[in-house]
């Protein structure tokens, strides 16, 4: 089931989406702090009860992803440095639940937390394991996760390999490759067949396959698609009624 990832607001970008594409996707993916370059769901109150209202209108399950993408310089930092991204990322989280009293964790108690790293950033191991370690600790439903280019040069995938079975594991890895530059007829409607890249050891679970404004779409909107069994939406934060 396919959805969408954007760095605009859900109630500003819907409502084109809708128009371009004809239906609503199974979910959508939000940027929480620290995200300096994308407008943040977390950025006031009145803000996330307006966007998760766009959600509930925008969406055939209102279920929402998040993701953080700090200043990519950080990656290659330190492990302090990947624990005070993940406190701001995990205190954003708290922060839209306390302002949206319908949005709850996953039934099955698995959020994947994205980390936003670009192909031409390098992922140091001292950041990793501050980031996803202090993801792990921060609540039972909370799991470390990595938005990457698989086939990029290392270090990404070379990092994250590393740590199964720890507390820095990385639970799922979001592919934003191969993407569509062509043959997009099939939109969000009749997604590719699974292509995604992948890491060695750690899954890929996710693949974004169209970027905003390749095959002339217009919509403020990338296009995403859960793995083969993997239904995205299962493991979001979810709405129980329109707020």
């Amino acid at each position: 089931m396919a959805g969408y990832d954007t760095a605009g607001t859900i109630q500003s970008v819907g409502p084109g989406a809708l128009s371009e594409f004809k239906e609503n996707p199974n979910f959508w993916i939000r940027y929480l702090s620290p995200s300096p370059a994308a407008d943040c769901v977390n950025s006031s109150a009145s803000g996330a009860v307006n966007e998760c209202v766009g959600l509930w209108d925008y969406s055939t399950s209102p279920s929402l992803g998040v993701i953080s993408a700090p200043e990519q310089s950080h990656l290659s930092g330190s492990s302090a440095q990947g624990q005070a991204d993940a406190q701001q990322y995990m205190s954003s989280l708290a922060y839209l639940r306390a302002s949206v009293s319908q949005l709850q964790y996953p039934s099955n108690s698995e959020l994947w937390c994205w980390l936003d790293q670009e192909a031409s950033t390098s992922l140091s191991d001292g950041y990793w394991t501050g980031w996803a370690s202090y993801i792990y600790n921060y609540a039972q439903q909370t799991y470390s996760a990595l938005y990457c280019d698989p086939d990029a040069a290392p270090p990404n995938c070379s990092v994250i390999d590393n740590y199964n079975g720890t507390s820095s594991i990385c639970n799922a890895v979001w592919s934003n490759e191969p993407e569509y530059t062509s043959s997009c007829s099939g939109g969000l409607a009749s997604p590719p067949s699974w292509q995604a890249e992948s890491c060695a050891d750690a899954p890929t679970r996710l693949w974004q396959y169209v970027e905003q404004g390749v095959c002339g779409y217009s919509a403020d909107v990338d296009l995403d698609l859960g793995a083969p069994g993997y239904n995205y939406a299962n493991y979001c934060l979810y709405l129980t009624a329109k707020p």
